[in-house]
């Protein structure tokens, strides 16, 4: 450690003059840190283009390409609108139906009279036998209940709710059971309107016996199922249920036509399908700006990152409008994101083959801007558009959610690929740029967070790497030059200090 002495004999400010030197020598560091911060920058910018990229790839085309979102179907009721009411699913067929409903269907059911009074549904089947509210043989320490001649095992530790719920997920039993916690009463009730009657083990030893006694009318409440009967664009069918689906259209029964015939009315529901398209160009466009607008971002070159001496002279303004400057256009005209939006414009505007015939945009209507919009989509013609979806709403669903059959990697992923939608198309291509982010900056392949970590195999994070060890090196570099100077100086100072001894001696 060296000892450091002012200027006392030769008057000088000995701790100015080292900073003024090592301040000189600062420079190159000074230029390595502001590469750093520039890279880091840099790689901050990729992040927030990638969120977005994400975004649009794995959240909102994944939600266009749902079934129903561009091809959604309505349905209209005229006549006896009471008697029937009906949803369309995106498959339904378009078209007309008629509906007169004879009979409604009944579902089976039976339900205990009696009871086993007030009991609590969270208890385990052993407690309450043990109070006597229940009882029950078991076999093999199970406890078994027979419904639809169909069995399940309960273990003593089950509680009446759990008694329910497995009863009622039992696809096989095909009833529905509730118990009445103030009653103590137990229904069982048919999941479908067919003509039967429900059946329960209650012999001796069985669970159900306390709750369904016997099959006897003073025991129990029992109900016949019967199936729906309804006249379907003149034919007469039975249906199990009141509500059941014809080509793609959900109907529930609510009551008897009596006479009075339902007309159904199944069409494309074009407010919906334009609403979605809307959606989708909104999305698009914004990412298409984003990512351009950094593209063609102006570069100022003699704008560098600040260092900490340049900060402490300047005013909080003067900082930030000399940072927005520093940062501008530290991605102009990067060849990753340059490809990668010459590919989503062209992928956009090159036709899709569908059942042999070629179908653009263009011919709904949709079109590119002005050059100056740098490839966003238009709605030129929304009468067009509309009547267009109308007249074929198949076709317009597959322009954009076809899956290709090419089986070539090249042709498959490739942006002009004939055969597939323009969704899958801009997947691959967002999900190319994605990963060649991830390559370059080390960003995410996934997630949409601004806190996530950046991947340390990336080209940027090697460059960053570097220059940590080569700043770290440098101020190394930078403690022995100050040590040095502060030896030079204290040399000189002890050396002064001899001389005026000496002198004194002889004055």
């Amino acid at each position: 450690m060296v000892t450091r002495i002012t200027g006392f004999s030769s008057g000088l400010d000995i701790d100015t003059l080292v900073k003024d030197l090592m301040k000189a020598k600062r420079a190159p560091l000074d230029k390595l840190t502001q590469q750093k911060t520039t890279l880091e920058w840099q790689r901050e910018q990729y992040r927030d283009l990638n969120i977005k990229m994400i975004d649009l790839r794995n959240n909102k085309l994944f939600n266009y390409s749902l079934e129903g979102s561009l091809n959604s179907k309505q349905v209209t009721i005229s006549g006896n609108s009471s008697a029937v009411s009906a949803n369309a699913s995106s498959s339904a067929v378009t078209g007309a139906m008629t509906i007169e409903v004879t009979e409604l269907g009944v579902h089976a059911s039976v339900v205990s009279k009696t009871g086993v009074g007030q009991v609590d549904k969270t208890k385990t089947l052993a407690e309450l036998k043990t109070a006597g509210i229940l009882d029950y043989t078991l076999d093999s320490g199970k406890v078994n209940i027979t419904i639809n001649n169909k069995s399940i095992q309960l273990d003593e530790t089950d509680t009446l709710n759990s008694m329910v719920a497995k009863i009622n997920a039992n696809k096989e039993m095909n009833v529905t059971a509730y118990i009445d916690a103030a009653s103590g009463k137990l229904s069982l009730t048919s999941k479908t309107t067919e003509a039967t009657a429900i059946t329960w083990d209650n012999s001796t030893g069985s669970l159900l016996t306390k709750f369904l006694p016997s099959d006897l009318p003073t025991d129990v409440d029992t109900t016949i199922g019967s199936t729906a009967k309804v006249v379907i664009n003149g034919i007469a069918v039975e249906r199990n249920s009141n509500t059941f689906t014809e080509d793609g259209v959900e109907i529930t029964l609510n009551a008897k036509s009596n006479g009075a015939i339902s007309s159904l009315s199944i069409k494309s529901n074009t407010d919906s399908i334009v609403d979605s398209i809307m959606s989708f160009i909104k999305d698009y466009n914004d990412l298409l700006e984003s990512v351009n607008n950094k593209l063609n971002e102006e570069r100022y070159r003699s704008y560098s990152p600040l260092t900490s001496a340049q900060k402490e002279e300047m005013k909080d303004d003067e900082i930030k409008l000399w940072e927005e400057k520093a940062r501008s256009g530290l991605l102009r005209r990067d060849p990753a994101l340059t490809t990668m939006v010459d590919n989503l414009r062209l992928a956009m505007m090159t036709s899709v083959t569908i059942d042999g015939a070629s179908v653009n945009l263009a011919s709904f209507g949709i079109e590119t801007g002005e050059w100056q919009q740098r490839g966003k989509l238009v709605i030129k013609d929304e009468a067009k558009l509309r009547a267009a979806i109308e007249a074929d709403p198949n076709a317009f669903e597959k322009l954009f959610t076809q899956q290709t059959k090419e089986t070539d990697t090249a042709k498959k992923n490739s942006a002009t690929n004939p055969d597939n939608g323009l969704f899958n198309r801009l997947s691959n291509i967002l999900m190319t740029g994605i990963e060649s982010l991830s390559s370059k900056a080390g960003t995410s392949k996934v997630s949409t967070s601004k806190d996530a970590a950046f991947l340390e195999s990336s080209l940027i994070s090697e460059q960053l790497r570097m220059l940590n060890t080569r700043i770290s090196d440098f101020n190394a570099r930078m403690d022995r030059w100050e040590t040095t100077y502060y030896k030079q100086f204290t040399a000189m100072e002890t050396a002064m200090n001899r001389y005026q001894a000496q002198a004194s001696l002889f004055s």
